[in-house]
């Protein structure tokens, strides 16, 4: 919570755990029942020894969002949750894509490369069963809200656990595949965008579908009614199961990383900040299209404070990526009056980094912190706020970054006979480094301390 010593006490900044599940403006569709704490289940096991946290199916959430399109954000989503997948086996990654165009999708089925006219990652998100595609997981999420509100027996107010939960495991498609994409990393999984996903969500529902999916990210991972699941047949990859570990198992949490459109006040835009833990803004190095952030109530950060103020946002500014700075060495940038970059930009570029952050800055300051995470730890210094936030990816080469995403093979997996993406994978690295830094994370294995 806010403490004496916040810098901001008239209006206090949620941290990444601290947000308002019920409000007036986002209602529980489940019916009020008996409390956890008189429900007289077992309690759930510690985390190796001492006090330790539930631990919630959804350990980590991102949502990527701009409504400037061309930014770069499917690109940046794609490598980064490739990345993270590559860093973290312990863990099943999932892309949640909501936009129309599919981005994402394409570049992780195959990538834009063309088969008969038509991009082989898009013609593979085509082809797709229906159930492993964004809008039939918001149609049976909407089915699973309308479900709870018949059954009195749920309980709303409690801690939920996954049998009580909808299971977007469900919708989880498998990006790996043996024969032509052997290279992925095998927890990585994808729930593919399309045009379709205009038809499900509505101003009228999309708070129904967001409070049931934010509930059952948090849902506890341990349920003591359901015995873990052991055995040589389970393979270590399949959707919420780990496989044999340490001579047992247990189920698995998830990361999740959602896609957005350039339309940022649309329903289903609106469901994964409602969602998403940490909000990923990537963004050109360019006044105009910095500008566009906050001009009309459509913009993405008057959408943040109407959410806000609503009680209704979960995703807080986390990270500030300027996509395709010009690159002076690669030698990291490290200024002390705030600034700290994996690779040295020019001048030039370096300059209007810095005054788009003061302008941010200055936004910050006047009530705009209440949409940042970590604001009373960053105060009011400038250098602290471009520290915590800003991070940058150089530009890179036609060739280099045309031909991973023709292949849809993420940079830090690109084969190093291709010039530059050794270079430009490690830059991605970078960033995840800045990500992970942050934040209290809560991924654990459930055999923490032997």
């Amino acid at each position: 919570g806010v403490g004496e010593n916040s810098p901001f006490p008239d209006s206090p900044s949620p941290t990444l755990s601290q947000w308002r599940s019920r409000s007036p403006h986002l209602k529980s569709p489940f019916p009020h029942g008996r409390s956890r704490s008189q429900s007289g289940s077992r309690s759930r096991p510690r985390v190796g020894s001492g006090e330790a946290k539930p631990l919630p199916t959804v350990a980590r959430s991102f949502v990527f969002a701009n409504n400037k399109g061309g930014v770069g954000k499917s690109t940046l989503l794609f490598n980064l949750a490739t990345e993270y997948a590559c860093r973290h086996p312990e863990v099943n990654v999932l892309v949640i894509d909501l936009s129309l165009y599919a981005d994402s999708s394409t570049l992780l089925l195959g990538g834009t490369g063309k088969i008969e006219g038509i991009q082989r990652g898009r013609l593979m998100t085509q082809r797709l069963p229906p159930n492993r595609k964004s809008s039939e997981l918001l149609k049976a999420l909407l089915q699973f809200a309308k479900d709870c509100r018949a059954h009195k027996s749920w309980w709303p107010n409690g801690q939920w656990f996954r049998r009580q939960s909808f299971d977007f495991a469900r919708h989880a498609h498998p990006i790996r595949d043996a024969l032509t994409r052997s290279h992925v990393p095998p927890n990585l999984f994808l729930c593919a965008g399309g045009p379709e996903l205009r038809q499900v969500l509505s101003r009228s529902n999309w708070g129904d579908a967001c409070y049931a999916l934010r509930k059952s990210m948090e849902a506890e991972l341990y349920d003591p009614e359901i015995p873990e699941i052991s055995g040589p047949g389970i393979p270590p990859t399949s959707p919420g199961i780990l496989g044999p570990a340490r001579g047992a198992s247990a189920l698995r949490q998830w990361v999740l990383f959602f896609d957005t459109d350039h339309e940022i006040h649309t329903p289903h835009a609106r469901l994964a900040l409602g969602c998403a833990e940490r909000l990923i803004i990537p963004m050109s190095l360019d006044e105009n299209d910095y500008d566009r952030l906050f001009i009309e109530e459509i913009a993405l950060f008057p959408v943040l404070n109407k959410l806000n103020d609503q009680g209704v946002l979960k995703a807080k500014v986390d990270r500030i990526i300027f996509n395709r700075m010009q690159k002076y060495i690669n030698t990291p940038y490290n200024d002390e009056n705030g600034g700290k970059l994996s690779f040295t930009p020019v001048i030039a570029d370096i300059n209007q980094m810095k005054s788009i952050m003061r302008d941010l800055h200055s936004k910050f300051l006047k009530g705009m912190h209440k949409v940042f995470v970590d604001s009373d730890d960053v105060g009011t210094s400038f250098s602290r706020f471009i520290d915590r936030f800003c991070s940058a990816m150089p530009f890179a080469a036609a060739t280099c970054i045309n031909a991973s995403k023709e292949k849809g093979i993420a940079l830090g997996l690109m084969p190093p006979s291709q010039g530059g993406s050794a270079m430009l994978g490690d830059h991605i690295s970078h960033i995840m480094d800045d990500i992970e830094s942050q934040g209290d994370p809560t991924i654990a294995s459930m055999y923490a301390g032997e």
